[in-house]
């Protein structure tokens, strides 16, 4: 946990940062991480779907979500009696995710339409996913981060699932509270909402990646 005390107004910004993303995908399932952080705001079994985006409407705040190519995030900006309330939810989401097939595929066709607007249809966008493609040969970096258009159609339930439980975790997980908070308060918030997820003992301590070798001819990408 990090804590970053600022008391001049009283708002809060909670950011919870998993340390997996696109370049932690199985290969054939790009657009994996995106998927997920997309389906995380479907709701659990105690907080159903916009529960939890409600909650922050009404305390008036803003929350977001981002993945890149080595985490996925989430944050909520709220006044800070409604911090409790946040963490609540958050750390409910960290394990408690419920997918139901219609709610999967209605939000794979929203990355579609995603992929369509910032790529597809984004010529910028377009030259610069190959020429990452042809930077990383064997690096997955070499992927984006939406993902290939063809391996988003075939994402599942299944997949995002098995992601989630493999990578959602308090020891694959950053917590940072900036904002009018003080340490000794957070550490018992965070005992109280987290302090009870179980560690998951297959996530390996330290992150391998392929070794892109060295360039042997001219790449280009047109």
């Amino acid at each position: 946990m990090v804590v970053i005390q600022d008391h001049r107004t009283p708002v809060v910004t909670q950011m919870i940062w998993y340390k997996v993303g696109s370049a932690d995908e199985p290969p054939g399932k790009s657009g994996l991480a995106h998927f997920l952080e997309h389906l995380m705001f479907k709701g659990t079994s105690k907080h159903p779907a916009d529960e939890f985006s409600k909650a922050v409407l009404r305390a008036s705040g803003y929350q977001n979500a981002f993945t890149g190519f080595d985490f996925t995030s989430y944050f909520q900006h709220v006044p800070r009696e409604h911090l409790g309330k946040m963490m609540e939810f958050e750390a409910d989401r960290m394990t408690g995710l419920v997918l139901k097939d219609e709610n999967v595929l209605s939000e794979r066709d929203v990355v579609l339409e995603e992929f369509n607007m910032r790529v597809a249809n984004h010529p910028g966008n377009r030259l610069a996913e190959q020429m990452m493609a042809a930077l990383y040969l064997n690096h997955p970096y070499g992927h984006p981060i939406i993902a290939w258009r063809q391996e988003i159609e075939k994402l599942t339930r299944e997949d995002a699932l098995a992601f989630y439980r493999r990578f959602y975790a308090p020891n694959n997980a950053i917590l940072i509270v900036a904002g009018d908070v003080a340490t000794k308060e957070m550490r018992s918030m965070v005992k109280e909402t987290f302090g009870g997820i179980p560690a998951q003992p297959s996530i390996p301590k330290e992150r391998l990646r392929p070794q892109e070798p060295p360039p042997a001819a001219q790449r280009s990408a047109e």
